[in-house]
Formats: structure tokens, sequence, C-alpha cells
């Protein structure tokens, strides 16, 4: 478990299993069970993870070995995403509409 993303993790990797295609239409719809389902402290904790990691501003490369190595997200955002943050800043924007 990475540390400095637990709760992050909970959506990138518990969320996006290696199921996740099976139980979903799209990767949004993941992401929308995920606000829908857990806590609210959960959901503020992961919320405030995924914005500390956006402000880290680190590479592609860096990226893609947090997300898929140490944090393991079973979604493969460079299919549908020309880059990690552009993808998270998208789940940033679908977060946000829960505290709306």
């Amino acid at each position: 478990m990475n540390k400095d993303y637990s709760q992050l993790q909970q959506l990138l990797a518990g969320y996006f299993d290696e199921d996740w295609i099976d139980d979903h239409d799209n990767a949004d719809d993941v992401i929308f069970s995920f606000i829908s389902e857990c806590s609210t402290d959960t959901f503020k904790n992961a919320h405030h993870e995924l914005k500390a990691l956006l402000l880290t501003n680190k590479t592609e490369q860096e990226l893609q070995y947090l997300l898929f190595t140490e944090i393991g997200c079973g979604y493969y955002y460079p299919h549908e995403w020309k880059s990690g943050k552009l993808w998270l800043e998208h789940v940033d924007a679908l977060l946000r509409q829960r505290t709306e």
C-alpha cells in the first residue's frame, strides 16, 4: 500500500481492479461508483490526496510508475488520455461534482 496516497489507492486500485471493465461501461462509471459508495471521510481524503498529487508536477514516466506500479491502478489511461495529469484532472472534476 502506498502510504502517501492510501485513500486514493482505494479508488485507483480498489475500484479499478482487474474486473472493472466487466462491471462498468467505462472509467467514469467507476469513479461515479466510488463517489456513491464511499464514506464521506474516504471521499474527502481521496480527493485531498488527488489534489496533492496533481500539485507534485511529476513527469509522465513518474506518474505512470506511481499509478500502475506503486498504487496498482487497473485502468490504463494512456489508451484514452494524452497524459496522466489530464486524466487525473478529469477525475478531480468528477469528484468535485459531489462537493457542489
